[in-house]
């Protein structure tokens, strides 16, 4: 495991933290600052890492943050990332779109837990002068919805404050860290001295206090409740408490309150539908948290505020946007809510490519831009050493010998290195080359600290010694077949599972369609086509289990009036060199009109997993080409289901997400959004087909949308044999289910769903009704 080293501060190199000092903030020096920055969110989620990796550098999107003018990320964490057993794979491969390095994230793939992940997050930011606020979104990944209170069932108070004090220690000597934003929107929280169940402000004291004995430097954010005394506010946004019952810490000095402020894409209120608004909003802010800088109590860092849509609601939620951002204007810290743009409630600063921006946030955004605050003041130029080494074996049964080289450890400005080491099992030793015995059964985490005399660096591995008595499980899963045309049944085997004493084991099965089962020997019946991870969990009775995953292929029967042509395909496309068609069709409803081309090219390499080169002429130059698809074309390099992205093309309603597919010798562009197909071909008669359409028996529409924990579906038509599937942006299906009898209602779960945007499709023999919904 990579973790990298935590820098001794010395007065040669000054970290720059902040201080508060009555309603602003300043630095090291006296400067009065601002952070004016953007949420990336991920490591709050499931995924355990910011969101967007999968198709960009982790390094490429910081730089992206910094160049577009931003100082600051707010970065939401859980404590479930903090688990022993949270574990992340991130995966090298590919050239990032921004910066062009490749392949990405080249030393984030070495990583096996988040916190690593976020160790060099904050290295970056350190070196490149960007400060962090780590907010504490929730106990359980995507939990933040569900949870009231600071703590949970799981998550005690305790282990709450003891995971903050472990994040303050680890990145004390880092001023990129600045502030702590100890609890994302305790919304069912009370706010006062009565109960010590409820009162958030009283926790929020007990635990900034316990954060700062550990880190004397960092600042502690502070958000309001939802509801005081009968005043209801926005989650986070409700401060009123805190004229009435202050916040009481160690140092006032390192104490920021926090409000957070939505229009009505995220809720509809009552204010924005007043006949005076927007002329009402000051007054409102004011009454709930604008108070506190007025009278001088505290700065204020607006943690959560954002859109979507420039034209939400009649036009009411951009002039709310940009009727608060000048009232913050150039006295409020802020973080805009998100970099991401799979927020369901807002979108992001990017779009749906990961790569391109939302201009015109950026433009309301822009003119209160604060400028970058150093991370270091009055360096002398000395940096730090980078430490690392070697181990062999890294796990084996006791007693175990390792050999440990730092050999490769190494100072950018040649000094002399020491050794140090922390075998984690009570032993230390000194020098580069190092052989330890370890006695006992576990895991040993062993810490290297090199140091050339003023700076250090830490590098730290995990060594696992076992007993030869613990019994082992190895899962095991063989399968009928891996694809299939749907309703296809795929028989799964997992007798080849063994427990190493012998015992008897019990098999778990997650179809990965929102079903389960058990038992060895299972069949399964898929009936939407789809893209499907089954994952098996085989344990012993000792409680030791092991998971074996592998992937089904489920494609749509062709029925003569499909307009998609089998996309997304079950296989990768085959080579096409130089292929060129001289007509095109555009099938359906809202596509483009391409009545002026007189010919496409396309060029598809395997070896790249991508497009090279994709080109159209026309007959009147309007426009006249394009080619060299980067950033006009882009890929998510998924040989299995190609896909690509289109932008800037110059053809109205061309720009978007699409399945590439073959109709024998035609290549086919498959809209993921719009009910449209683009056809390439060498014939002047478009295919036979029909586009799938909403018969008159399927009038359905969903309720609570954007939805949170349950999805209810209504309308004419929801008879015995109707099959309802949830589908996500890249076309994996989620959730199916057959209704068993006829009904005017259908109800889906959907708590565990990530944010986004999913589609609920419908299908009645062979009608197709398809209808979108946001995940919060």
């Amino acid at each position: 495991m990579l973790v990298f080293g935590l820098v001794t501060k010395l007065s040669a190199q000054q970290q720059n933290y902040l201080t508060v000092s009555g309603n602003k903030l300043f630095d090291v020096q006296g400067k009065e600052v601002r952070l004016t920055g953007v949420n990336w969110f991920g490591f709050e989620t499931q995924n355990y890492f910011p969101h967007g990796i999968w198709s960009r550098d982790m390094k490429s999107v910081l730089q992206q943050i910094k160049d577009l003018g931003f100082n600051t990320i707010r970065v939401p964490w859980a404590n479930e990332m903090l688990n022993p057993g949270s574990t992340i794979a991130i995966n090298s491969y590919g050239s990032d779109p921004y910066t062009g390095v490749s392949p990405m994230n080249e030393e984030e793939t070495k990583v096996t837990k988040p916190i690593e992940l976020m160790d060099i997050f904050v290295k970056w930011c350190q070196e490149n002068d960007m400060k962090i606020v780590l907010d504490n979104h929730s106990r359980a990944a995507d939990g933040f919805l569900n949870e009231k209170f600071w703590y949970t069932p799981e998550y005690s108070e305790e282990r709450w404050i003891q995971d903050w004090v472990f994040l303050a220690d680890r990145y004390k000597e880092y001023s990129a860290v600045v502030a702590m934003d100890l609890n994302n929107e305790p919304h069912g929280s009370s706010w006062g001295n009565s109960n010590p169940a409820t009162d958030w402000n009283k926790a929020a004291e007990r635990c900034g206090n316990a954060v700062l004995q550990a880190n004397p430097n960092v600042l502690i954010i502070i958000e309001g409740v939802g509801e005081f005394e009968g005043n209801s506010y926005w989650w986070g946004g409700q401060l009123m408490g805190a004229r009435k019952y202050p916040i009481q810490l160690s140092d006032p000095s390192k104490l920021m309150y926090s409000a957070h402020e939505y229009g009505p894409e995220v809720a509809q209120q009552d204010w924005f539908t007043a006949s005076d608004f927007p002329q009402n909003m000051p007054g409102i802010w004011k009454d709930n948290f604008h108070y506190l800088y007025e009278e001088g109590t505290s700065p204020l860092f607006v943690g959560e505020f954002g859109i979507k849509d420039q034209d939400a609601f009649g036009g009411i939620s951009y002039t709310w946007f940009t009727e608060f951002t000048d009232f913050m204007g150039d006295i409020y810290s802020w973080t805009f809510w998100s970099m991401n743009p799979n927020s369901g409630d807002t979108g992001g600063i990017l779009q749906d490519d990961w790569t391109s921006v939302n201009q015109w946030k950026l433009d309301v955004l822009k003119p209160h831009f604060a400028p970058l605050i150093p991370n270091v003041v009055g360096g002398t130029g000395n940096q730090a050493p980078n430490a690392t080494f070697s181990a062999s074996p890294t796990q084996g049964i006791t007693p175990l010998t390792v050999q440990f080289d730092a050999s490769a450890s190494s100072d950018p400005d040649g000094d002399t290195l020491t050794f140090s080491w922390d075998f984690g099992d009570g032993d230390v030793a000194t020098g580069s080359m190092i052989s330890h015995l370890f006695t006992g059964v576990g895991e040993y985490q062993v810490t290297l600290t090199v140091s050339d005399g003023s700076l250090n660096d830490t590098y730290v591995t995990t060594i696992t010694v076992v007993d030869t008595t613990t019994p082992t499980v190895t899962a095991d899963i063989t399968v009928d077949n891996t694809s299939g045309i749907a309703p296809a049944t795929i028989n799964f085997d997992a007798s080849g599972s063994i427990s190493s004493d012998g015992s008897a084991l019990t098999y778990n099965w997650d179809f990965g369609d929102g079903t389960t089962g058990i038992g060895s020997i299972v069949a399964h019946e898929y009936s939407i086509a789809g893209n499907y991870r089954i994952t098996l969990t085989a344990s012993n009775a000792n409680g030791i289990s092991d998971e074996a995953i592998i992937d089904v292929v489920i494609t749509q029967p062709s029925t003569g009036g499909d307009c998609n042509f089998g996309a997304p395909l079950a296989t990768a496309l085959p080579t096409i060199s130089n292929a060129s068609y001289t007509k095109v069709h555009v099938l359906g409803n809202g596509g483009p009109d391409l009545s002026n081309v007189t010919n496409f090219t396309i060029n598809w390499d395997l070896v790249n997993n991508g497009l090279w080169q994709f080109s159209m002429n026309t007959s009147n130059g309007v426009p006249s080409w394009w080619n060299n698809f980067l950033p006009k074309i882009s890929q998510n390099f998924n040989a299995a289901q190609p896909e690509i992205t289109i932008t800037d093309s110059g053809f109205p309603n061309l720009d978007g997400s699409y399945w590439a597919t073959l109709d024998q010798n035609n290549f086919v562009l498959v809209s993921k959004t719009v009910g449209f197909t683009i056809y390439f071909s060498n014939s002047a008669t478009a295919p036979a087909c029909q586009d799938a359409a909403p018969a008159a028996n399927l009038n359905v529409e969903t309720f609570n949308n954007p939805v949170q924990d349950r999805l209810v579906i209504q309308g004419q038509g929801l008879s015995k044999g109707t099959t309802i599937s949830l589908i996500n942006i890249s076309g994996v299906v989620m959730k199916t289910m057959q209704i068993q009898s006829n009904s005017k209602e259908v109800e889906l779960n959907t708590s565990n769903l990530e944010s986004g945007m999913y589609f609920v499709k419908i299908n009645y023999e062979k009608q197709v009704s398809t209808l979108r919904i946001i995940k919060k």
